[in-house]
């Protein structure tokens, strides 16, 4: 029974180390910011945006609305989620005024 046990705890070992080797036991962070890298910027690409100058006292639904001149026809989460990925994860309440940033440009949905 010892026999049987010490070959299988080898064969284990055997196949951790092949395991290991071929595939890896950690996810390598290169791929993985590589791999939502492209995730992120395919997204980007396909939601349509414009950029504008922020003033002093805009806020990113203000110049969504401005931008349409009547309420946004998305809910707000979705404004929200769509600025952050045009910005690479800036909040809207961290913009500045003086600087120009991207919005998504809801003029055409439906």
């Amino acid at each position: 029974m010892k026999k049987l046990a010490g070959v299988l705890f080898i064969i284990l070992v055997l196949y951790s180390i092949y395991n290991d080797f071929n595939y890896g036991s950690l996810p390598t962070a290169g791929m993985n910011e590589m791999e939502s890298n492209t995730k992120t910027q395919k997204e980007i690409q396909s939601i349509p945006y414009f950029e504008q100058e922020i003033f002093p006292g805009d806020t990113v639904l203000s110049i969504l609305e401005n931008e349409l001149n009547e309420p946004i026809p998305v809910p707000i989460s979705e404004a929200v989620a769509d600025f952050k990925k045009l910005n690479e994860g800036l909040n809207p309440e961290e913009i500045k005024y003086g600087r120009s940033y991207k919005f998504p440009d809801y003029r055409d949905t439906d």
